[in-house]
């Protein structure tokens, strides 16, 4: 199909971590990074509504800022194969987007692409990262725009038809022959003032290296800026609203090794470091220490960290935290939908992952720019051989060829609360 140009939808320059003293001189109006940590809310609000269905405290009234949508679950609507759906009511999959609207709605890219599967079966939840560069078939009705078919990344297939869209999109792309993903539900994410969701949990403890430590720092700064010149961009626009900004202080940015603060020419040390929320947002963005997939290992080495905490309290913690939370989700679960899921959190479980692509397996990756906008293209079917298996294992008719591929694998866990732990290492 022919390749829609980029030009129409709105375009954001990931500004991931600024190593040269000389980008602090230059201080570049243009800049508009992301201020937002991606994929933490995406994973964790979603084990919220799961723990908060579990619990005598479930009511209206504690969910009441949950915004629910309802959207068509039809096979049609959705993309879904009704011949290759793995009949198998105990593995859940559903769509976890995060999308970087500073106005506090659920529009836009969602720059995080995650399939959340609540695996009852093997005792699991399991966590797959679609890149959001990956290049694929965006096939059916948008909002404003008709019937859309065409390729482009897959970020844009929410901006476009929303979450129905999006859904569709990863059903038709990364289904396969035998093995559907069947995914019907999802959790949108706004990740506007998600800094304050790591901080209702009094923060993480990260492994970082000496460079990661620099970067953290870098998009400190770099937020900084962004965030007063969105604020110039929304007073001049007349959409100024105070709460919907990240504000970085001085405590925020971490000691140099003399206890110094010098952004710019500090010397770091490797080390377990606790982080506040918006060290955490910046050290989800940090980007050209390595790679995009060293970005998203970030983002879930800092979910699983999370989960960590969060089997570690007691049930009277959950209240506050989940109402804390649900300001900042959308879904289309209904109650009956958590509560059918929630078996596995009173088990021990674990935590696996794996990122799509991956060049140990997706060796057709190609990388390219089109349009000036990078691009990840390779076989989204041979990539959804390996997410079948991964998702179904010995349902999966690729478990045989492709076996257990996570990438991490996180200790068991007790879903009860109070005894439990979760830890996640990389291999």
């Amino acid at each position: 199909m022919a390749r829609k140009s980029q030009e129409s939808y709105q375009q954001f320059e990931d500004v991931s971590s600024y190593s040269s003293s000389k980008e602090y001189k230059k201080r570049k109006k243009n800049r508009r990074g992301r201020a937002v940590l991606r994929g933490i809310g995406v994973f964790f609000c979603l084990l919220f509504i799961l723990f908060g269905s579990g619990l005598v405290y479930v009511s209206t009234g504690l969910l009441s800022d949950l915004t629910t949508t309802s959207i068509a679950k039809d096979n049609e609507t959705l993309g879904i194969d009704p011949e290759n759906i793995v009949m198998d009511d105990s593995v859940r999959n559903i769509a976890l987007f995060g999308v970087d609207s500073r106005n506090g709605d659920f529009t836009g890219l969602s720059d995080v692409v995650m399939i959340l599967t609540v695996d009852n079966k093997h005792g699991k939840i399991k966590m797959t990262s679609i890149l959001r560069d990956s290049e694929v078939q965006i096939e059916g009705e948008s909002y404003n725009m008709g019937y859309l078919n065409y390729t482009d990344k897959i970020n844009a297939a929410y901006q476009y038809g929303g979450p129905e869209l999006a859904i569709r999109t990863l059903n038709q792309n990364f289904s396969v022959d035998g093995s559907s993903l069947n995914i019907r539900d999802y959790v949108t994410v706004n990740f506007a003032n998600m800094a304050a969701i790591v901080d209702a949990f009094g923060g993480v403890d990260i492994e970082l290296t000496a460079e990661e430590v620099g970067a953290v720092n870098d998009n400190l700064w770099a937020l900084s800026q962004e965030v007063e010149q969105q604020k110039e961009t929304d007073q001049a626009n007349g959409t100024y609203e105070e709460q919907t900004y990240a504000e970085i202080t001085s405590e925020d940015y971490i000691p140099d090794i003399n206890g110094e603060i010098n952004i710019a020419y500090g010397e770091y040390e490797d080390g377990t470091y606790h982080l506040n929320g918006n060290q955490a947002v910046a050290y989800g963005r940090i980007r050209y220490v390595d790679s995009d997939w060293g970005r998203v290992e970030r983002q879930q080495t800092v979910l699983i960290a999370l989960v960590s905490k969060l089997t570690e309290m007691g049930i009277s913690d959950y209240t506050s935290l989940i109402s804390q939370l649900m300001p900042y989700c959308e879904t289309s679960l209904d109650l009956a939908d958590i509560v059918s899921m929630t078996p596995i959190l009173f088990t021990g479980f674990s935590m696996d992952r794996i990122s799509v692509p991956d060049p140990d397996y997706e060796t057709d990756l190609f990388s390219d720019y089109i349009d000036n906008v990078y691009h990840m293209q390779y076989s989204t079917e041979g990539a959804g051989e390996r997410i079948s298996a991964f998702i179904y294992e010995e349902d999966s008719p690729y478990w045989e060829i492709y076996g257990d591929t996570s990438q991490v694998t996180s200790s068991e866990s007790s879903a009860s609360g109070a005894n439990g732990s979760s830890s996640g290492s990389e291999e």
